[in-house]
């Protein structure tokens, strides 16, 4: 058994612990661990039931992101889920400090569920521009109802337990010793001859129909305008919850989930995130759960991006082009105004915002050059936090891989023949020889 998982048996009940602190991330070697403890919690007699704790201050943060690029390896936790909601003896999760994403869908797969007072539980896939992908679209609105559901993971909020306890979503909050008490529950379902209760089975929040499919037409309607992929993927895996027996409705959303992960929403929205880990905190900090650019260096560097978005937009003024109409193409590209503080969005200004972003490029690979920062991925980070650079585009350096090395690279020849502001910088030279692209760099 994969020493990230503890297992004893206390009084006939299983207890099985994830132990991968800080945050028991849901990796291949830590879900191994875990189907072979459930495994073993089927295969012997004399185990009559189980606990799934989480060791350190919280539960799980859910999956291991790095795994995202490389496939995530078996078993997976769709299949791990499936195991634990599969067993025929009665499994309960008790989480604290938070249970979110994949360690949430562990919960949500379990036959009971508790928590700790202040635990904090939630599906934030969204953020990162996916769908739950284990099962939480399925058992989620099962649980608690299609409207409750879609708000809980479009919103990407965090539930507090004694919310979740009366929606629906735990069967206790436990007050002491959360191991102790989860044992006790355990070992009174076993005594009272409790068997395990399937959420897959669970269709009494799903009878009403008309209410069902009221619900996500309302959502459709309320997010008609949002610019973001995965928000309406959730929808329609919530809609297909209800229409599709099961093991259909999964399979429904784990093509979701694919189809998510290849957009270029989430390709961004995950860089965003793994690049804000791995900058230099004398560039940027996390304070008070945000992150802000760091005096000098990080705001000295954002400085210079927008300088030279400022100077962009200036150009395509001084070429003919009306303030209004600069503002208003990049308010459309995602920005909360525009360079000269416009704040309406205008119409056809996808080559405004080009040419731009295509500046920004330039400086921001002149930073890389000059060791104003490590990698290209800063630039990107620093521009998201800094200048409100739209994060479903994942900054400058991003975008452009987004829509094509080469081609920006012989547009810009040709821009900076009238002005070196989109003078090709070497490390975007460097970018196209490499089948990685600006990832590769640093």
């Amino acid at each position: 058994m994969a020493r990230r998982v503890r297992f004893r048996v206390l009084d006939g009940v299983a207890v099985v612990t994830l132990d991968a602190p800080p945050v028991n991330a849901l990796s291949q070697d830590l879900r191994a661990g875990l189907w072979a403890a459930f495994r073993k919690v089927a295969q012997e007699d004399h185990i009559k039931g189980a606990v799934l704790l989480g060791s350190g201050a919280l539960f799980s943060a859910g999956a291991d992101i790095s795994e995202f690029d490389t496939g995530p390896g078996q078993p997976d936790l769709s299949q791990l889920c499936a195991l634990i909601e599969d067993l025929p003896k009665p499994v309960v999760v008790a989480a604290q400090g938070q249970a979110l994403g994949g360690g949430f869908e562990l919960m949500l797969a379990a036959h009971y569920r508790l928590a700790a007072p202040k635990a904090r539980m939630g599906l934030p896939e969204v953020a990162l521009g996916l769908v739950p992908g284990a099962g939480g679209t399925q058992r989620l609105p099962r649980l608690i109802g299609a409207e409750k559901a879609i708000q809980l993971m479009v919103s990407t909020n965090a539930v507090e337990a004694d919310v979740a306890r009366r929606i629906g979503l735990l069967d206790g909050v436990v007050e002491g010793d959360l191991a102790s008490g989860a044992v006790r529950f355990a070992q009174g379902l076993v005594a009272h001859g409790r068997a395990p209760r399937r959420t897959r089975d669970e269709r009494a929040r799903m009878a009403d129909a008309a209410a069902h499919f009221a619900a996500v037409a309302k959502a459709r309607t309320a997010l008609a305008d949002n610019p973001l992929h995965a928000p309406q993927r959730v929808i329609d895996c919530v809609e297909a919850a209800a229409l599709l027996p099961f093991e259909a409705g999964l399979a429904f959303e784990a093509d979701a989930f694919d189809r998510c992960m290849a957009h270029p929403q989430s390709v961004a929205l995950r860089h965003v995130f793994v690049a804000e880990r791995r900058i230099d905190d004398a560039l940027l900090e996390r304070h008070d759960g945000s992150f802000r650019t760091v005096d000098p260096m990080g705001k000295a560097a954002v400085a210079r991006l927008q300088k030279a978005m400022r100077a962009a937009a200036q150009t395509l003024v001084a070429q003919g082009l009306s303030e209004d109409a600069v503002d208003g193409a990049m308010v459309s590209y995602g920005f909360r105004k525009g360079p000269f503080g416009g704040r309406h969005a205008g119409a056809d200004g996808a080559q405004i915002a080009r040419r731009i972003v295509a500046a920004m490029v330039a400086e921001g690979g002149a930073c890389v050059t000059q060791g104003a920062v490590q990698r290209p991925a800063d630039v990107d980070v620093l521009a998201v936090h800094g200048l409100g650079f739209p994060r479903r585009m994942g900054g400058p350096m991003r975008a452009a891989q987004t829509d094509g090395l080469i081609a920006l690279r012989r547009d810009m020849r040709d821009w900076a023949k009238d002005n070196d502001l989109w003078a090709v910088p070497e490390v975007l030279d460097t970018a196209i020889k490499q089948a990685s692209g600006f990832d590769g760099i640093g």
